[in-house]
């Protein structure tokens, strides 16, 4: 079976859809299925090059594409990035070798439905058709509504709407984040797709990678000065999909306790508002780091006695932070501020790995954070449970055979295999 990934970023990016793809093309590879994945020639967000035009690692080849770099400094500056991004990519589509199936996800947005037009146009050895999985790892036109970026109803959310309707309705396979996800595709485009079509799949992590590290153990919790103290910790992007105000309202009731540490890794708009207010305050007990590499990714969570994941009411089945499968795979305790029909939020429940806080509600997230400092016992066996429950549901080799499971039955059990030298 031959497997085209179709998504801006690929490894050697850090973006969490980059990585996932990433683990997902090895874990082909090693079944013996050949890979090819087409991405961008610039790293997420920035004007960095991601890597050659050309590259094969091992077996898998990675074609990137030039495009624009203007990065995130305005609307006008991405959609011109994404634009640039299609073109490349429809272009570098018609030349590559039609494979067995394209996976495509939803980075940018809408590029799915490149794959969407090289099942319906182009034709590959023996006039098969390729196959087409849409990978929704985040629910466009929905989520730009959600965020501001464009009106509810609209002519841009008709219009972008329409696109992601045909798209599903081309798609042999849709696959969504979470049951919330599933849920709201269904209810906003049931004309296009069945309920069968639709596969869950959560976001994981690589449970050889990510596991419980001793503080004692841990050199990054000794270099930042971390190794002694009670650390609640936000790691990952905090933008527009994550409730900022009900973090930044707690800290605020938060005593400036010298055993108390409010620790903030990695980017996002929230980030930004965190970083300023607590220069306003002058926050002694608040840390904020940039993103760590993967190769440090460990120790980084280890650093947390408890792990924040937020997200915003307006964003439930529209995205589903995947923090919470490194956090599990870390054995530690969560507290989620979100609805609690959130996918994140239904996990942390159904296996009594976290607490879920409603969104607003400042107050009931200090106190939860209080209880877990005074009962050290309780906030460890919460960890134990989610890394349990990782093991059994969320660990890399799990998901990724699923979705390999899947390609083959669509491509009817082929194996075009074809290896390449390097």
């Amino acid at each position: 079976m031959h497997v085209l990934i179709l998504n801006q970023t690929f490894y050697p990016d850090v973006a969490a859809t980059a990585q996932h793809m990433w683990d997902l093309a090895r874990h082909l590879d090693r079944h013996g299925h050949r890979v090819t994945a087409l991405a961008s020639r610039t790293l997420y967000g920035t004007d960095r090059p991601a890597g050659p035009a050309h590259e094969r690692i091992g077996a898998i080849e990675i074609h990137r594409v030039r495009g624009t770099g203007l990065g995130k400094r305005s609307l006008a500056a991405r959609a011109t990035d994404f634009a640039s991004f299609y073109a490349a990519a429809g272009a570098k589509l018609q030349q590559l070798p039609a494979p067995d199936v394209i996976l495509a996800l939803s980075s940018p947005p809408m590029i799915a439905a490149l794959g969407m037009m090289q099942k319906q146009f182009r034709v590959g050895e023996g006039g098969r058709r390729p196959r087409f999985v849409y990978h929704v790892m985040d629910l466009y036109p929905d989520a730009a509504v959600a965020s501001g970026l464009f009106r509810c109803g609209g002519v841009t959310h008709r219009a972008l709407g329409g696109i992601t309707g045909q798209t599903l309705r081309a798609a042999d396979a849709v696959i969504a984040l979470g049951r919330d996800m599933r849920q709201r595709i269904l209810a906003r485009y049931r004309r296009h797709v069945s309920h069968e079509r639709i596969h869950v799949v959560p976001p994981w992590a690589d449970g050889r990678e990510l596991f419980p590290l001793a503080r004692a153990d841990n050199p990054l919790a000794a270099q930042l000065g971390l190794r002694d103290t009670f650390n609640v910790v936000y790691s990952g992007n905090l933008g527009v999909a994550h409730d900022v105000t009900t973090i930044i309202q707690a800290i605020e009731m938060s005593p400036a306790d010298a055993q108390l540490r409010w620790v903030f890794i990695g980017g996002g708009n929230g980030f930004d508002r965190i970083r300023e207010q607590s220069a306003r305050a002058n926050w002694p007990h608040v840390h904020i780091l940039p993103y760590k590499d993967r190769h440090v990714l460990n120790q980084s969570l280890n650093l947390a006695d408890v792990h924040l994941v937020s997200q915003g009411p307006a964003f439930v089945g529209l995205v589903v932070p995947s923090k919470l499968f490194g956090i599990m795979a870390v054995g530690k305790p969560t507290i989620m501020i979100g609805p609690g029909e959130a996918e994140c939020a239904r996990i942390l429940v159904e296996h009594d790995a976290g607490i879920v806080i409603p969104n607003g509600d400042a107050g009931q997230l200090t106190a939860a954070i209080q209880r877990l400092s005074a009962d050290p016992d309780a906030a460890r066996a919460m960890g134990r449970r989610a890394r349990h429950a990782f093991d059994r549901h969320y660990d890399r080799e799990i998901a990724c055979e699923r979705i390999m499971s899947m390609l083959e039955q669509i491509c009817g059990g082929s194996r075009s295999v074809l290896r390449l030298s390097g």
